[in-house]
């Protein structure tokens, strides 16, 4: 019985990614602190309307 080597032999194979220090591209402002409150009060006022839509469709039920 034959054994067949899967793979690629260890001197084909590249070397591994050089080591680099820091960030590689820079990073996007912070959000403001507007938009983080405005974010916040949309996802409440959407979960409010889910909430008041599935207790009113049990309530019919």
């Amino acid at each position: 019985m034959a054994v067949e080597t899967v793979g690629v032999p260890p001197g084909e194979t590249p070397p591994g990614e050089g080591s680099t220090s820091g960030i590689s591209h820079p990073e996007p402002p912070a959000p403001r602190k507007r938009w983080e409150a405005l974010s916040l009060t949309l996802i409440m006022l959407v979960v409010a309307l889910v909430a008041i839509g599935l207790i009113s469709m049990a309530v019919v039920l």
